[in-house]
């Protein structure tokens, strides 16, 4: 217990602040751990494998979407083992600085959240060019920085960026969730509601 005061637990997850991903390792470890944003997935897992954080929190599939192929191949190519998930409800919303929709002459956003989001944006913002960027935090942050764009991003983002809600649960699946594994450089011990994964 001294030593974890010492050492605080460090956990790798798809950066920058105020994405989907950090609160999903928030939601697994709480908020005691040093929480560490990474540029990619590809980042996360070699983080884990240097030996950097003790574990890395990366997407793996979402319920509107499916798959996340990237993560899949990183498991099979990398050493790291899957120690537990977060199932994470994936509530999007339209973030701007401007006072209306029709304001809006760019939509950034994660390619995932912007296929999430097709019926509202067909509806609602019809026209508006969307540009996919690496992450919802980053369009946020893009989004705070010019009145004329907006954002498709969590709450927390928006928090962080201080921009408005225009529109909350704009995803076209309201059962939107996305399933996140925390990997790490050991196999996590038995629990009794223990699951098994195969990646072929």
């Amino acid at each position: 217990w001294c030593l974890a005061l010492e050492h605080p637990l460090k956990v790798a997850f798809l950066g920058p602040a105020g994405t989907f991903s950090e609160s999903a390792a928030r939601k697994h470890f709480g908020g005691a751990p040093d929480f560490l944003p990474q540029a990619s997935i590809d980042e996360i897992f070699h983080a884990v494998e240097a030996g950097a954080v003790q574990y890395g929190v990366v997407p793996v599939e979402n319920s509107t979407e499916g798959a996340i192929s990237h993560t899949l191949d990183l498991l099979l190519a990398t050493s790291s083992s899957i120690c537990g998930e977060a199932n994470l409800r994936v509530r999007q919303h339209f973030l701007t600085r401007a006072a209306s929709v029709g304001e809006v002459k760019h939509i950034y956003s994660h390619w995932q959240s912007l296929a999430q989001c097709q019926g509202w944006l067909a509806s609602h913002a019809a026209g508006v060019p969307l540009v996919a960027v690496g992450s919802n935090a980053e369009a946020a942050r893009m989004a705070a920085e010019d009145a004329c764009t907006a954002a498709i991003a969590g709450e927390a983002a928006g928090d962080l960026y201080g921009l408005n809600s225009l529109a909350s649960g704009i995803e076209d699946d309201p059962n939107n969730t996305t399933r996140f594994l925390v990997i790490g450089s050991h196999d996590a011990g038995p629990t009794g509601r223990d699951k098994t994964s195969l990646v072929c």
